[in-house]
């Protein structure tokens, strides 16, 4: 069977292309409400997360747009196994794919990506805080729009900034920042 790829342009003429797979194509709102954070933030020589990557989607674009290194984590190997394929589709190599739990990713990461259910992003609050650089960016994607500003209450309960925040049709996505750094 011939997987299907979709393609996404970015605004610096390059193309993602990622593979039909498990959790998505990049045309769900909150895929694309990240992808447009990724091409509005400096990505030259940062590191960054992807919690819960899927098919890699974040990772690829964010690869694409400059980014210095990414690690994608996520608990289901076929959603890693796909994200290892749009890899090698896009030529990427400094993407580089986790199965498992964010018990397996140390170190700290200038951006971090969670687009992701409400109620892992609040589960899993103290690993992605302590796994966020200082002056680094966090984007939260997947809240329903219903629980915005519970989740916002939740992380600025940590110290951070809210920078801008998205309402979707049914979801929202929110920027923050871990100290000062021009978004």
């Amino acid at each position: 069977m011939e997987r299907r790829i979709h393609e996404i342009p970015l605004k610096n003429g390059r193309t993602a292309r990622i593979y039909q797979g498990a959790f998505g194509s990049g045309e769900h709102e909150t895929t694309k409400a990240c992808i447009a954070h990724l091409e509005r933030m400096e990505l030259s020589g940062k590191k960054m997360l992807d919690v819960g990557c899927g098919t890699g989607i974040l990772g690829i674009c964010a690869s694409l747009l400059g980014a210095g290194s990414v690690v994608g984590y996520d608990v289901s190997f076929d959603a890693c196994a796909t994200a290892k394929l749009c890899n090698e589709l896009n030529d990427i190599d400094n993407n580089h794919i986790v199965c498992g739990f964010e018990t397996c990713i140390k170190g700290t990461f200038d951006i971090i990506f969670a687009n992701i259910y409400y109620d892992i992003l609040t589960a899993i609050s103290d690993f992605i805080y302590g796994s966020l650089a200082e002056n680094g960016l966090l984007v939260l994607s997947g809240v329903p729009v219903e629980e915005h500003y519970d989740i916002r209450r939740h992380y600025m309960k940590y110290g951070l900034e809210v920078l801008d925040l998205q309402i979707h049709e049914d979801y929202c996505t929110v920027l923050f920042s871990k100290g000062r750094l021009a978004h």
